[in-house]
């Protein structure tokens, strides 16, 4: 297996493995899928310079890690593997390339995760990598559904939705968990109440 930079030479064999991201992403979500508008996406980061490596095996491309540069900082957007070949290190051979050449301008790397996707955490956190900053949020404008299929968790006792996707496995007790919570928040539980709960089991263990 070997890590080479993406030439115009590859570019499809890049929207492919983009396409194919997506819609693995898109079927977990229940969405619908445009794949000539993600090939066209492909293309555009190809010619606007981003940095985008391909994991070859065997001379043939199965995986790919796609960077940028915003905001003064390096990201990953997109990282991705076929699934047979996943297991292999190949994930961790993309994320090691990405890392080398961020080095030459940059000490830090930065990624967004959906909370949902707890293959993806655990693969980064393996990494090094740690969770920081960001929580989403959003406003239906056109009377979009506001009760779907929805989990629901918390930070620092604050209630967050996050959407439930298919196929996406959580330990019982995790599950658990989180109907506790969406129950607790929709009977009228506040974050201090939250807080102080957890404050007093956490003080009861520790003793």
């Amino acid at each position: 297996m070997e890590v080479v930079g993406l030439d115009e030479a590859r570019l499809p064999e890049f929207q492919a493995l983009y396409t194919d991201f997506f819609v693995e992403l898109r079927e977990k979500q229940g969405w619908k899928v445009a794949k000539e508008a993600y090939r066209r996406e492909a293309e555009n980061y190809f010619k606007r310079g981003d940095t985008i490596f391909l994991a070859l095996e065997g001379g043939r491309a199965v995986g790919f890690v796609r960077l940028s540069s915003r905001e003064g900082c390096f990201w990953v957007e997109e990282i991705y593997v076929r699934p047979e070949f996943r297991g292999k290190g190949i994930g961790r051979a993309l994320v090691e390339r990405a890392e080398e050449e961020v080095l030459k301008h940059d000490n830090s790397l930065y990624l967004f995760v959906l909370p949902q996707d707890k293959d993806a955490i655990a693969f980064w956190k393996r990494l090094g990598y740690d969770v920081v900053n960001t929580v989403e949020l959003v406003k239906y404008l056109t009377g979009a559904p506001r009760d779907g299929n929805f989990l629901t968790i918390e930070i620092l006792g604050e209630g967050f939705r996050i959407f439930e996707w298919k196929g996406r496995s959580f330990t019982d007790e995790e599950r658990r968990f989180m109907d506790l919570l969406r129950e607790f928040y929709k009977a009228g539980g506040t974050k201090e109440e939250f807080l102080e709960l957890v404050s007093r089991a956490l003080e009861g263990w520790l003793e």
